[in-house]
């Protein structure tokens, strides 16, 4: 069995899935085996898809709903109904979306850049959602999710995707100030920290140690990650029956 692509290159999303559950990295990063779409995923990727195009392309916000029809993604819901239902939330958020991009005072300078580093013979690599300028003259890099809800409790210096996106935004790039931001589309609320806030050391330990328990082939799974997994209904050792999954 090869671990595939270079294993000892390590981003967020391999470090969450292994860390979520070591049986469902081997599912998606070594079987190849791919999560489907549901109406919150794929309703994700088309604000995102979104987002994308109008940044890259346009400076008015007026032609963000153009975008979002055309970049809208039609799978991964049950009925027509249910696509209707989530269209009209998307739409919902890129109105709201539109209306805080009037007024904006930072530029945005890049979409999906993506940042690769090294660091004790491990190679870090990330892409980030959107890039500003701020008017100080700092930076702010920025992700969106498209979350109904956020924890209450939640504390961005706390988090690990965005803390190895602020360190990835300092040594792949060389940015010296600035912040890293989630940008909660679904609730109009940016939640940020600055660059200074992540415990890098910390951070970077914590991929490592992931790193090579991957390396190690310790892929166990994880049942505590049943009821959240997307591959739930097709996992032997999940304990979610499959009536229950769909």
């Amino acid at each position: 069995m090869q671990i595939p692509n270079n294993p000892k290159e390590l981003n967020y999303s391999k470090v969450k899935t292994y860390r979520d559950c070591p049986y469902l990295f081997e599912l998606k990063y070594i079987k190849g085996k791919r999560e489907g779409l549901t109406a919150a995923t794929s309703l994700g990727v088309s604000i995102h898809k979104t987002l994308e195009a109008y940044h890259q392309k346009s400076n008015d916000p007026s032609e963000i709903a153009k975008y979002y029809n055309r970049h809208w993604l039609a799978a991964g819901y049950k009925n027509a109904a249910e696509q209707m239902e989530y269209y009209l939330k998307g739409r919902n958020m890129l109105e709201v979306y539109e209306q805080r991009e009037y007024g904006r005072g930072s530029v945005v300078n890049a979409v999906e850049r993506e940042f690769i580093f090294e660091y004790e013979g491990w190679n870090f690599r990330g892409k980030i959602d959107r890039v500003d300028k701020l008017e100080d003259g700092g930076w702010d890099v920025i992700d969106y999710k498209t979350d109904a809800a956020v924890d209450e409790g939640f504390d961005v210096k706390k988090s690990l995707q965005m803390g190895i996106y602020g360190i990835g935004a300092r040594r792949g790039w060389g940015l010296k100030e600035g912040r890293a931001s989630i940008y909660f589309v679904a609730l109009d609320k940016i939640l940020s920290a600055n660059f200074n806030d992540f415990n890098e050391r910390e951070i970077l330990n914590t991929f490592i140690e992931t790193g090579k328990l991957i390396e190690a082939r310790e892929f166990k799974p994880n049942t505590a990650h049943c009821a959240r997994c997307l591959m739930n209904n097709r996992c032997p050792h999940s304990i979610i029956k499959p009536q229950e999954a769909a």
